[in-house]
This record gives structure tokens, C-alpha cells and sequence, in this order.
């Protein structure tokens, strides 16, 4: 479902509003979490994931948790660009490609190619 909606332009756009918007405003606040739970100086942040354990300072998990506010900022930015391009490159630059002339961009249609004359057959004409 995701990645259908992010295959459409349209759907890229507004995912990388809401993933920029998350990033800012929900990764915003000044708390410092492990989890769900909020981290005080002199805290360690154990995560195991698969097997393997992960041992985090209070310092180190403030730098993780910037790094990844930081990192959402940048890709719904990046989604967001990306997918108004693709707007504007579908609805604005592509818009003449099926009339030849508006993608010449004279706004005339081409002249016609010349008609062969017909032959008379007959008596030259009298003078």
C-alpha cells in the first residue's frame, strides 16, 4: 500500500509532506527517549534487535535521535521535490507533446506538402 503510494507523484508529494512534517514537529521536543521511555543524563539505552544488543549513551542516543530527525527532514524534502517535479513535468512540459507544432513550439501547424499539378493531355493552347 505504501509503496504504491509512493510510486504515484502524487502520493510522493504528500508522503514527503507528512514524513517532513514528522520529522520536525513529532522528533522535534528536547526529550531524549530509548523506546517509549525518557532518557536522563547518566542513562543507558540497551535496544536488541535479531539477536544483537545495542549499548547507547545519554549522549549517544541524543546524537542518534538528531541524526534521524535530521535524516526525516532530508528524505521528505527529497520526496516532496521529487514528486512536485514529476507534477510539473507531467501537467506543464508534457502537456503539448501530441500536437507536433506545440512541441515545435511555433503554435502553427506545419505547412502542407506540395500538390502535383495535373497534366493536360491534348491540343497545346491557342495563343
Amino acid at each position: 500500500m505504501i509503496g504504491r503510494l509512493l510510486s504515484n507523484r502524487y502520493g510522493a508529494a504528500l508522503g514527503g509532506i507528512a514524513v517532513f512534517c514528522f520529522g520536525v514537529f513529532a522528533l522535534g521536543g528536547d526529550e531524549v527517549k530509548c523506546g517509549v521511555s525518557v532518557m536522563k543524563p547518566g542513562d543507558e539505552c540497551v535496544e536488541t534487535r535479531k539477536g544483537n544488543s545495542t549499548t547507547r549513551s545519554f549522549e549517544d542516543q541524543k546524537s542518534h535521535d538528531e541524526l534521524f530527525r535530521y535524516g526525516a527532514i532530508g528524505v521528505g524534502a527529497l520526496m516532496f521535490v521529487v514528486g512536485t517535479g514529476l507534477i510539473v513535468k507531467r501537467h506543464v512540459l508534457d502537456a503539448g507533446k501530441g500536437d507536433p507544432a506545440v512541441a515545435a513550439g511555433d503554435g502553427f501547424p506545419p505547412p502542407a506538402p506540395p500538390q502535383p499539378q495535373p497534366q493536360q493531355f491534348g491540343a497545346p493552347p491557342q495563343a
